[in-house]
């Protein structure tokens, strides 16, 4: 992308002064530049020479280097602030609050950085690549990244010579950190995290959990062992399913009560899609109506889009060897999901826009208004017009 970059936005930069605290002045430089880099750069240019190369005045790029594998500042503070920053400005429910799990693949091609491993994707299979396991908080509305860990095989852990921990047990101190903000706190996961241990955890702290289950999982019912496909059949042929309406969605679904020998006595739900026979089959401790049940289930779609999200802000570009550094260009590419997403909620609120724009047209917005900054640069340039495209050019005059 054409380096057009010579200074930060306005409303951008009212929300990135809230940072401002964390840094001292040379690194909130650094943390400005790197933050309106991800915001506007290109597909495959989210790695620091490519940010570093967006701007008209460029920086020694040693410099944003050690912004990222020597830091002097706190990661866990500014992650938070910007959580804060995003429900402070929102209006939350008291209520009832949900975290959801997942994990997301960012596909390497050497195996030379730490922590890199082969592990599977639903939609690249089994590639060598970073694998982080992922938590995002939804409250009402609105949803914000509120936990990001880096998961390694066993192999790379002990030749990094830290503990080796699966995507299980990460999943579970993501559990024991997590604060409640509201009456109610739920958990919801794919089939990958329904196992004792997440559970047993859930259980522990006293909240809700929904997570899917695979379909051979084998259940007792009414007595009967089946398999959890087999008892889908016989629920089935008994009649047991009926319409249940979402948001203008047809689902048809049941619930029976099961024991499994690991999770003991829950509650399984299955629900189809009606107009495309997609098939999930839910786990919970919950006993209430199967649409209710549902309802909560759908809220997983948020995680979903937060991934689609922070891939399209860079997660995962970049290029550090050390598993520190690629965590914290992970975590920034999270804040700047959540910054983007206070941004269109502000330009809503202030009348600029008529709607809730989508994250890709605010990023769009962005872009504009930098432009518009380095129009006004070049207009009002006192140097002769050779210095000037010579500084565009290569960032030196």
């Amino acid at each position: 992308m054409f380096g057009f970059l010579s200074g930060v936005p306005r409303r951008v930069r009212h929300l990135l002064s809230g940072f401002r605290r964390y840094f001292t002045r040379p690194q909130y430089e650094n943390f400005c530049r790197v933050m309106l880099g991800l915001i506007v750069a290109g597909e495959k240019e989210h790695d620091v020479k490519s940010v570093n190369e967006l701007f008209v005045e460029r920086k020694d790029q040693s410099s944003m280097n050690r912004f990222f594998t020597e830091p002097k500042w706190n990661i866990e503070q500014v992650v938070s602030e910007g959580k804060s920053l995003l429900l402070s400005e929102n209006e939350t429910s008291r209520l009832i609050e949900y975290k959801i799990i997942d994990d997301t693949v960012c596909r390497k091609y050497g195996p030379g950085a730490e922590m890199v491993c082969y592990n599977h994707s639903s939609t690249m299979g089994t590639v060598l690549s970073h694998d982080y396991v992922t938590c995002l908080y939804v409250n009402g509305d609105v949803s914000v990244p509120d936990g990001l860990k880096l998961y390694g095989s066993e192999k790379r852990c002990r030749e990094k010579g830290i503990e080796f921990k699966t995507k299980v047990q990460l999943a579970c101190e993501m559990i024991d950190e997590h604060v409640p903000r509201a009456k109610r706190m739920m958990w919801l996961w794919d089939s990958w995290y329904t196992m004792n241990d997440v559970v047993t955890r859930c259980r522990a702290h006293g909240y809700d959990w929904i997570g899917e289950i695979k379909s051979n999982r084998i259940a007792f019912y009414e007595g009967t062992k089946y398999r959890l496909s087999e008892l889908l059949e016989r629920l089935r042929s008994e009649g047991r399913f009926s319409d249940v309406f979402i948001d203008g969605e047809v689902y048809q679904a049941c619930q029976a009560r099961v024991f499994t020998k690991k999770l003991g006595e829950v509650t399984v739900v299955f629900n189809v899609k009606a107009d495309t026979d997609d098939m999930h089959m839910l786990c919970t401790d919950l006993t209430c109506g199967t649409e209710e049940m549902v309802r909560h289930a759908l809220k997983r779609h948020h995680i979903e889009d937060f991934h689609k999200g922070a891939k399209f802000l860079g997660l995962g570009e970049y290029r550090f060897r050390e598993g520190e550094a690629a965590l914290i260009h992970a975590h920034l590419v999270s804040l700047a999901y959540t910054l983007l997403d206070a941004l269109r909620r502000r330009l809503l609120r202030y009348g600029i826009v008529k709607s809730l724009p989508s994250l890709e047209w605010t990023v769009e917005w962005v872009r504009r208004k930098a432009m518009h900054l380095f129009i006004h640069v070049v207009r009002d340039a006192t140097k002769p017009i050779r210095c000037v495209l010579r500084m565009i050019d290569t960032g030196q005059v």
